[in-house]
């Protein structure tokens, strides 16, 4: 009897053994899924806390944010400086092709003017040294058409070509070479016809005797 009372006894041990251990396992589980938890949930906010720079790095600075609205702002400015230039060469081409064809229809127009004046001008070469009164008069009204024709030419700006000094095939035609103790080569000796330009558009060339 005493012996299975000692049996009984071990079987309570035993069993409150095996519970305590259970007990002890189970705590042992739940103690480390709560350490999981924990640890999961402290590399979260280490992960956050670890990108929370690199968002703050992407938002730029003021002072990029101004630096970069400076840059925008001198781009623009050149832009618009270029576009200025443009327009003014373009104005300056459209007014000198103006003014090229203005000169162009007026040399046309005058040309006959010009023509007018060379057959006074040797009619005036061809006077006699002697007129009687009558003659006289009719000369002077003349030379009144001529001078009337001339400031024709200059209110147009029509200019007579000088002939002095050099000979510039630009402006000169020479009709003769001759030699001249008087001149040196390339001189101009004298005007044979008078030649007109417009500014630097030469409306007929003066006829010239170059020395050789």
């Amino acid at each position: 009897m005493a012996k299975k009372k000692n049996t009984d006894k071990l079987s309570q041990e035993e069993a409150t053994i095996t519970k305590t251990a259970g007990e002890e396992t189970s705590t042992t589980e739940v103690e480390n899924k709560v350490i999981a938890e924990e640890t999961m949930e402290a590399e979260a906010k280490t992960a956050e806390i670890d990108e929370a720079p690199a968002e703050v790095a992407e938002e730029p600075s003021l002072e990029e944010q101004l630096q970069q609205a400076r840059q925008e702002a001198a781009d623009n400015l050149e832009g618009w400086q270029r576009a200025a230039a443009e327009l003014a060469n373009f104005r300056r081409r459209q007014e000198e092709q103006r003014k090229f064809q203005r000169d162009q229809i007026k040399a046309e127009v005058l040309e006959g003017v010009v023509s007018a004046l060379d057959d006074i001008e040797l009619a005036f070469q061809n006077v006699p040294e002697e007129l009687n009164g009558q003659l006289i008069g009719w000369v002077e009204g003349f030379r009144l058409v001529q001078r009337k024709l001339d400031k024709i030419l200059e209110d147009q700006n029509v200019m007579p070509i000088n002939t002095g000094g050099e000979f510039d095939p630009n402006f000169h035609e020479a009709v003769s070479h001759e030699d001249s103790d008087d001149h040196k080569e390339g001189q101009i000796i004298a005007e044979v016809r008078k030649g007109y330009q417009i500014g630097n558009r030469v409306v007929r060339p003066a006829l010239v005797r170059v020395a050789k």
